[in-house]
């Protein structure tokens, strides 16, 4: 203790300024692993099978037939004893409402609400979803798009059995993408089991503020309790992280992480169509509320923060072995965190890559960002 004193005081006020705020910085990041992401890698459902309480699903789709030729028939063989399937054509000009007619036919189940350009007074996703939750027959909805394949039989069921809760009024899933080959598939993939990792887990501390409009459910109570989409109508973005961020609370919301809920999406196959897709997802951040923003803001902060000082004093040569020794700790708690969600998303082979991944989305994202600030992206197609 002495020695380290004795060193502590032949650093310039500059140096030990650094000394404290990277030290603080790495406090933080602990802080964040081990209070907050920590909870999904430990998480337990502990649901009792119960009577299943009757779902509708929901889908919009905009010139969606391709995947809704094979996306129909699958849901039609979900094992949920009491569903309907709702798909809303938002003025689609290919084959999708023949396509969905003839399937009526076929099924049903399946009700289709059609929207006409000449007729439609408003436009964008959020009228198309808002006209397919006033067609539900029933008092909870599930959400899907029509490029989504759920992952079992299951799901429906599954994703309606927390709704035997009373209390509960969102369930929040996890949508996965395919696995391919090559360095993109793998940044995507982790950047959206990190994106799950968060939002899941701050709902798991109390703190809920967003879902994937690509798997959740919420009563239609809760719908139209908030007037819907009124709040946030003129953003393209916001029908699934918004609206969560207004209506879930501490004690309506159930995280769900079971593989049967699981509803696969194909990811982005070249950059410029994943950058577009991540440039329309930050739009609505700044739209969070305040506190949400600070808590979410000061995780990226702090670990740009932990680097910045971390080179600056190793440029000083203060202590390197300190620094090092603190950074391993950071790294080793933060993969032990995290490894534990991989498995349970079933990402586990992005373990290993986990620091270069990383580091790539630290790169990525600043930049997105930073170009949304320059140009808007383009609205729901």
């Amino acid at each position: 203790m002495e020695e380290i004193l004795h060193w502590w005081n032949e650093q310039s006020g500059f140096q030990q300024a650094l000394g404290i705020t990277f030290l603080a910085m790495v406090l933080i990041q602990l802080l964040y692993d081990l209070t907050i992401f920590i909870r999904l890698s430990l998480w337990r459902d502990r649901l009792t099978p119960t009577r299943i309480p009757p779902i509708s699903i929901v889908i919009c789709a905009k010139n969606e037939e391709k995947n809704l030729r094979d996306l129909v028939p699958l849901l039609m063989e979900q094992d949920h004893p009491d569903f309907e399937l709702i798909i809303v054509d938002d003025s689609s000009w290919d084959d999708t409402l023949t396509t969905l007619n003839a399937y009526q036919v076929r099924y049903p189940k399946l009700h289709v609400v059609a929207l006409n350009e000449d007729i439609q007074r408003m436009r964008g996703k959020k009228f198309a979803l808002t006209m397919g939750i006033k067609a539900a027959k029933n008092d909870i909805v599930l959400l899907t798009d029509a490029d989504c394949i759920p992952d079992s039989k299951s799901w429906a069921q599954k994703m309606a059995l927390p709704f035997t809760n009373q209390d509960v009024e969102v369930v929040l899933g996890f949508s996965p993408y395919a696995t391919h080959s090559g360095f993109l598939n793998k940044v995507i993939r982790f950047d959206t089991v990190q994106i799950a990792i968060q939002y899941l887990s701050y709902a798991l501390v109390g703190a809920p503020y967003m879902g994937v409009g690509r798997n959740m459910a919420y009563r239609t109570a809760t719908f139209f309790d908030n007037s819907g989409f009124k709040n946030h109508m003129h953003l393209a973005s916001g029908d699934d992280d918004l609206f969560i961020s207004e209506v879930a609370k501490k004690k309506n919301t159930h995280v769900t992480l079971d593989p049967d809920t699981f509803v696969l999406s194909e990811p982005k196959s070249t950059w410029q169509s994943w950058f577009h897709q991540k440039r329309r997802h930050f739009t609505t951040a700044t739209e969070y509320k305040f506190g949400i923003k600070i808590i979410l803001g000061l995780w990226p902060l702090s670990f740009m923060l932990m680097w910045v000082t971390a080179v600056l004093l190793a440029v000083l040569h203060s202590e390197l072995l300190i620094v090092g020794s603190l950074l391993t700790l950071r790294y080793i708690v933060h993969l032990a965190t995290f490894r534990g969600s991989f498995v349970k998303t079933k990402q586990k082979d992005l373990t290993i890559l986990m620091p270069v991944l990383e580091g790539a989305l630290w790169i990525i994202n600043p930049a997105l960002w930073l170009w949304n600030l320059l140009s808007k992206p383009r609205t729901w197609k």
